[in-house]
């Protein structure tokens, strides 16, 4: 009795054994096919349990079709229970010729429990508290459903033989339904993992020491235009690649399981049918068993075509940066958030010819600064503001600045300061010591054309354009202030009978005397003489009243006179000449420079046509003569 009930749990093992081994690729066929195969193994083990059954004293037979049966229905549900189901009814029917109505119910009490089991779960696999209350409670229900019928009685050999029927119904209840239950995990898993790799963007792959391919993802089957993955499967590089580089794989493999030493990102160039080339990192690692006997390669093969483009390209646009950088005119640093220099090109070393040793990455910039001020590199820095003006210069990396320096030498550099988001800041700097020079030659012809603009250049006195200026400015500046303001007009007496009798080069050099006269004539700083035009001249007195105008004015007639320049056209036979006087009175608001003008030039006219050689003025509407004005 115990070698049949032994061979019953061989039975029961040698199934789920087979079962287990078949779970992935059922897994991949779908739950439908899968549930069928279970009740299908089931059903087969069942029968071949009833085929070594134990029958008992008593006339009952005994075996594990019970196990199998509630097993199946559990872990596969509705369609595994009636497969293994049936199959056992049409085997029971089979051989007893139609009378096996207790078989038929003990096949249906234990489908119904494993169905129960089955609903009651939810179909998810049972936990192991699970799996110990089914086999407790069920496996003694289910032995119930085939119970001793035809039993006469029960003596000391049959209790021995149900009691142990039932422990070894219970105990292959228990390893069926873990088996079967770490088996599907474990299938699932695979499969996870298969699907993970079929994912994953590098190419991976399995073979055994023979170079076969075991498995490989999707990728890899894709690189070597293969539609699906278990295509691969038992072949060999000689089947997908050329020849050449399949012995050159195959050799190299063997190396790997022969040594045990791994390639470890390996890059290798692939070049394919049309000439494009493909850069991979190859990863080989050799897999071995407890006993050291190799069982396989695992491979993973990674793409790194791009990097391969994007390494070149970097190194391209390093090259000519660095050729931008050598060639270009301008100093170029780099410096970080603490003020040290990160990069620096030759051209900002040379840039200063005392302090450009110490400009070198690394370096402080303080240090730098302190050092170009103690050495005289940058002498107009004030001696008692140097750490003001450090600070200045090294806050300027976070704010940004720019600022012209002026070198011991004569040159000019142009520093513009950019920081940078990342707390690190640009200095580029630009020697415009040409620049400057020629901005200081155009101040100076711009100072020498405006004055050319407004200077007579026989004379060298204002000419009529800065009078007309001086004018307005005066004009407006007296109106606002409410001062007095006068303007005096002059007039070489008979010049064109001097120009007639000496020529126009003495009468040349005779406009030259009088201006000089007139500008050696002794006035306030605020006075402003000019030429008008012709033998005319002018001077504008702001601030000045009518006896203060005189008094000025008297003062040029003199000046001229006691020049003594010889005039035989004129009566008085000296050069002379005659002043006309206007004055706004500070209490006069309205005024205009062409009624100032206006008036001198009719004041000028009366002390033409009253003798020449006098000083008259306008007042009150009409010209007048002061008194003393008498020419002498």
């Amino acid at each position: 009795m115990w070698y049949a009930l032994i061979a019953n749990l061989a039975v029961v093992g040698l199934l789920l054994s087979a079962f287990a081994h078949g779970e992935p690729l059922l897994l991949m066929l779908g739950p439908r096919i899968r549930a069928a195969a279970l009740g299908g193994v089931m059903g087969l083990g069942a029968i071949a349990s009833i085929m070594l059954s134990v029958e008992l004293p008593d006339g009952t037979v005994f075996d594990l079709r019970a196990t199998l049966i509630g097993v199946s229905s559990l872990l596969g549900g509705p369609i595994a229970g009636l497969v293994t189901a049936a199959l056992v009814a049409a085997h029971q029917l089979l051989m007893s010729g139609g009378g096996a109505t207790a078989d038929l119910v003990g096949i249906a009490v234990a489908t119904g429990l494993g169905l129960l089991g089955y609903r009651l779960l939810g179909g998810r696999p049972p936990s192991l508290l699970v799996t110990m209350l089914f086999v407790v409670l069920g496996t003694p229900l289910a032995l119930l459903g085939f119970a001793a019928t035809k039993a006469q009685g029960i003596d000391p050999v049959l209790s021995q033989g149900a009691l142990a029927s039932l422990i070894l119904s219970i105990a292959a209840t228990f390893v069926a339904l873990q088996v079967l239950v770490f088996s599907h995990q474990r299938a699932e898993e695979t499969m996870l993992f298969m699907a993970a790799a079929d994912l994953a963007p590098d190419f991976a792959y399995v073979k055994n020491p023979r170079g076969r391919f075991l498995l490989a993802n999707q990728a890899f089957a894709s690189l070597y235009g293969i539609a699906q993955a278990r295509q691969l499967r038992g072949k060999t590089d000689f089947d997908i690649a050329p020849p050449e580089r399949a012995e050159a794989l195959f050799t190299e493999e063997q190396q790997v399981l022969q040594s045990g030493q791994p390639i470890l990102e390996r890059e290798e160039l692939q070049v394919d049918e049309q000439g494009n080339e493909r850069w991979f990192t190859a990863t080989k690692t050799p897999l071995y068993n407890s006993r050291g006997d190799a069982l396989g390669l695992i491979a993973v093969m990674r793409d790194i075509t791009w990097k391969k483009e994007s390494d070149r390209e970097l190194l391209a646009s390093r090259d000519q940066l660095a050729f931008v950088l050598t060639e270009m005119s301008d100093g170029l640093a780099l410096f970080d958030s603490e003020g040290r220099i990160i990069y620096c090109n030759e051209q900002y070393q040379s840039m200063f010819p005392i302090t450009g040793r110490l400009r070198v990455p690394g370096a402080f910039l303080p240090d730098i600064l302190r050092a170009a001020v103690k050495h005289g590199e940058q002498p107009y820095i004030p001696q008692d503001d140097v750490d003001q003006w450090v600070d200045t210069v090294v806050s300027a990396l976070r704010t940004g600045r720019d600022e012209e320096v002026h070198l011991f030498d004569g040159r000019w550099l142009h520093i513009r300061t950019k920081p940078h988001a990342g707390g690190n800041a640009t200095v580029v700097v630009s020697d415009m010591t040409l620049i400057k020079r020629a901005e200081t030659e155009l101040r100076g012809l711009t100072n020498e054309l405006k004055l050319q603009a407004t200077t007579d250049a026989l004379t060298g006195l204002a000419n009529r354009r800065a009078i007309d200026e001086c004018l307005a400015i005066e004009l407006a500046r007296t109106k606002r202030s409410g001062q007095p303001l006068s303007l005096v007009m002059i007039d070489i007496d008979h010049f064109k009978a001097f120009n007639d009798i000496y020529g126009h080069p003495a009468g040349d050099a005779c406009l030259r005397s009088v201006a000089n006269a007139l500008e050696q004539t002794e006035r306030r700083a605020g006075d402003f003489v000019g030429r008008y035009g012709g033998e005319e001249f002018c001077a504008i007195l702001p601030d000045t009243d009518e006896d203060g105008a005189y008094f000025f004015a008297e003062r040029l007639r003199k000046a001229v006179r006691e020049l003594g320049q010889r005039h035989e056209g004129s009566e008085k036979g000296v050069i002379t000449i005659s002043v006309g006087v206007a004055t706004y009175a500070a209490e006069e608001a309205d005024r205009t420079d062409v009624r100032l003008i206006a008036r001198a030039d009719e004041a000028l006219y009366v002390a033409k046509g009253a003798g020449r050689d006098r000083v008259n003025g306008w007042t009150s509407g009409r010209s007048a003569r002061w008194p003393g004005a008498q020419a002498t």
